[in-house]
């Protein structure tokens, strides 16, 4: 921690202007953190050493900064804060920062406020090329004012910034071996997901864009070599921003699901902009954040029913229920689940995706998920659980991913009916699968399900299964 001259006055009247105590501003960073998988035990005494003029250590400073923003409803920087980064003198240097550097990951704007950066760079700043790089970037705070994106008309509307098209300056050629080249790394990447979780490779992932797609996407080739190139670009970045998710890193995905929309936007991609839109709703869903994801997925839902088929149409439609229920609107997550559920039976697809791909695969076991989902939501557990049951038995061999966040959710919907038995023979299936994973959201649920039976720990089935959780992971402290 550096020490400032003087008590830090801005930090003091921005609390004061919040109606915050010192003990409740600690607490409120904490939450803010959470979101990222971060794990900060924050107190008053924190935020006494703030309020004396000391400048936390990053990634602190920018979770301060969205935390106050929220309860202001405005945007506060880091400067509004006192807590800008010194830019002269050795006190500049609080811990070595790794290069290149995004500019949201600095503490500063990110790129939906900011002039508008070639999206390319952006993929670049987000590079997770080492061990310290990949730790900074995962604790990027997740920020509810980044959740208001543009429409699709907003978006091809051609915002300023570098256009899409091939720089006339650049030697660099677009060659079909390449394009070829980065749709197979969409099949390998998404199968690398669907089978190990989002933390298994997002790190090679996020390389691979900073350092072989960024470049290419303005090097010079024919239109359709192009397009190709650029929905592959897409995929690929929303894969990251999925990846990221999955593993808890939450304000980086979101940058990356920003980024994806910006590549859409930028190869009239509707389908692309929709589903990026799409997984930005069940991020913003899963965080609590349910009129932003009602919203989300209403956008996105709508940008689809004029050119996708039926089951692209349903998995949208699906979102549109989930997040309805969530924010307490029965009647519209019944309509959508419904509607759904006709456009699924008239897509006639037993396990197809309909062309989904990377972009979000979905068949009967999909829909399955979503009608579970919203039943719990609804208070039907007893309906959410023969629908997770039913989801089981449909879901491909491949999705082991998918196969294991379901069973967590069946064995915690068995514990909310005392099922203790049904229970643990559902966890011990998702721990077969969960061996495999690399899944900040595996990991979650084995420790909430671990700990919801460790009362019941004396009783012979339970105390076997809490053998095999005996491993289970901790998250980091990060210190202020």
């Amino acid at each position: 921690m550096t020490k400032s001259k003087e008590p830090n006055r801005l930090l003091r009247g921005l609390l004061a202007e919040a109606g915050w105590t010192e003990d409740f501003f600690a607490r409120q960073v904490n939450a803010v953190a959470a979101e990222s998988g971060v794990v900060m035990r924050l107190d008053r005494r924190s935020v006494t050493h703030w309020l004396a003029g000391r400048r936390p250590r990053s990634p602190v400073p920018e979770l301060i900064a969205e935390a106050i923003s929220r309860r202001l409803r405005r945007p506060v920087g880091l400067a509004d804060l006192g807590l800008a980064r010194p830019v002269t003198g050795p006190a500049a240097r609080e811990e070595p920062q790794p290069e290149p550097r995004s500019r949201a990951a600095d503490g500063g704007t990110p790129d939906a406020d900011a002039p508008p950066r070639d999206v390319g760079s952006v993929l670049a700043g987000l590079a997770q090329s080492s061990e310290s790089r990949r730790r900074m970037l995962s604790a990027t705070a997740y920020r509810v004012a980044a959740l208001d994106v543009p429409g699709w008309a907003q978006a091809t509307a051609g915002p300023p910034g570098l256009p899409p098209w091939p720089d006339p300056s650049s030697a660099q050629r677009l060659e079909p071996g390449q394009v070829v080249t980065a749709e197979q790394m969409v099949r390998l990447f998404s199968d690398l997901d669907d089978s190990f979780g989002g933390g298994h490779a997002r790190a090679e992932l996020s390389c691979y864009l900073a350092f072989d797609i960024a470049p290419r996407l303005h090097a010079a080739g024919t239109p359709a070599l192009r397009r190709r190139f650029f929905k592959a670009a897409t995929q690929l970045t929303y894969l990251a921003a999925f990846m990221c998710f999955d593993d808890g890193c939450h304000g980086l995905g979101q940058q990356y699901y920003r980024a994806a929309l910006r590549l859409a936007g930028e190869n009239n991609d509707p389908a692309g902009y929709a589903v990026a839109l799409r997984g930005m709703s069940v991020q913003a869903q899963s965080l609590g954040h349910r009129q932003h994801a009602v919203h989300l997925a209403e956008s996105a839902a709508a940008i689809s029913r004029g050119g996708t088929g039926p089951a692209r149409q349903a998995f949208f439609l699906g979102q549109v229920a989930v997040a309805a229920a969530a924010a307490g609107d029965r009647h519209h997550a019944l309509t959508a689940i419904s509607a759904a559920e006709r456009r699924l039976d008239q897509a006639c697809s037993g396990t197809a995706a309909d062309g989904g791909g990377a972009m979000g695969r979905y068949h009967p076991a999909s829909l399955a998920n979503q009608e579970a989902a919203v039943r719990a939501l609804l208070g039907d557990r007893k309906g959410a659980i023969a629908t997770l049951t039913e989801a089981a038995r449909h879901r491909p061999q491949r999705e082991r991913r998918s196969r294991a966040l379901g069973h967590a959710r069946l064995a915690g919907l068995h514990l909310d009916q005392g099922e203790l038995d049904q229970a643990v023979t559902v966890w011990h299936a998702f721990l077969d699968d969960s061996a495999f994973l690399t899944c900040g959201r595996a990991t979650t649920a084995m420790n909430a399900l671990r700990s919801r039976l460790h009362p019941q720990r004396t009783h012979r089935a339970v105390e076997q299964l809490l053998i095999r959780t005996a491993t289970a992971w901790t998250p980091e402290t990060v210190a202020s």
